[in-house]
């Protein structure tokens, strides 16, 4: 997401909290109950694709390289070994079917350095008995083949989430302008029904529809979860916060009033920004014991929240 769809969710949370909160208020009112249960529904699916946009590339790409390294390690120990076997031998054959130096393997694209590779398999493979004696087991000759297949499995990965984020992205603007349409052009004005006979609902849905910008003097808050046995990142955990109003350093009134909610994505891990305060934290995702912090946000500089949850 980018600021202002961050801004935008955040009230959109806010909605949502005033609306259940008042249910009771609502809930025979076909007409509010129909709009507030199409527009609620986006909610989930706008997470969703947040956490798409926000998937990691460069773990992919980074196990993308090490795998590859791998692959050629194992490929060149025995393309050395069959040299050796073919100059031997006097294998001409053999000896100008491999003749691959580090920089044709470093040079390669990635299917053509597959194809090398496979090459040597091939080679290995149908030599295999002769090179025994040159220090080639078996083993060497199926970690090769799993390395390729391993390798393989990789190529299309970096592209296919670099498509997911873009994919993502797309959704995000469809969904948010869905989502405000269905405020702006029915819940905003079928909330005039209760002004008179629930003034306080009233009042609250329309403190909650201001949109708080956290552009200009925001700053980052940098957070990551994990399962305190495991150390396993924990997914979908929900961070929720509330500005302090006996902080050393305040917030306005509409800001102070809305609580900011996030979740983990992929990896544990969330971002968010918000203006300088105090801020107490709650985290909490089913199967996990709930924890409170407090965290204070200082103007111009990044703060870093790292949980460790305990399951239930």
């Amino acid at each position: 997401m980018n600021s202002n769809q961050e801004d935008k969710f955040s009230m959109y949370y806010g909605v949502r909290n005033t609306c259940e909160g008042h249910r009771r208020s609502w809930a025979n009112n076909a007409v509010f109950a129909a709009t507030y249960n199409l527009w609620v529904a986006k909610l989930p699916l706008i997470e969703a694709n947040r956490d798409a946009q926000t998937l990691e590339t460069t773990g992919i790409t980074t196990d993308k390289t090490a795998k590859r390294a791998a692959m050629v390690e194992k490929a060149s120990f025995l393309e050395n070994r069959l040299q050796s076997y073919a100059n031997v031998t006097t294998n001409h054959e053999l000896l100008e079917s491999i003749q691959y130096s580090a920089s044709d393997f470093k040079k390669a694209r990635d299917i053509d350095v597959v194809g090398i590779c496979n090459i040597i398999l091939a080679k290995a493979t149908a030599n295999a008995e002769a090179i025994v004696t040159y220090g080639v087991t078996a083993e060497m000759i199926t970690a090769l083949q799993d390395a390729i297949a391993a390798y393989s499995a990789m190529l299309a990965k970096p592209k296919t989430a670099k498509s997911q984020t873009k994919t993502a992205t797309e959704n995000l603007t469809k969904l948010f302008k869905e989502a405000d349409e269905l405020l702006v052009k029915r819940l905003d004005l079928d909330i005039e029904l209760f002004k008179t006979s629930m003034p306080d609902f009233y009042s609250q849905y329309k403190t909650a529809r201001i949109v708080v910008s956290t552009g200009g003097g925001a700053t980052s808050v940098l957070g990551s979860v994990t399962d305190a046995a495991s150390g396993e990142p924990l997914k979908g955990v929900t961070f929720t916060f509330v500005a302090e109003s006996n902080g050393t350093m305040k917030v306005g009134a509409a800001e102070a009033s809305k609580p900011v909610v996030k979740k983990s994505a992929d990896k544990g891990k969330f971002r968010t920004s918000l203006p300088e305060s105090s801020y107490r934290v709650t985290v909490e995702k089913i199967g996990f014991k709930k924890k409170e912090v407090v965290i204070t946000v200082a103007n111009g500089e990044s703060t870093n929240l790292n949980i460790e949850l305990d399951r239930n």
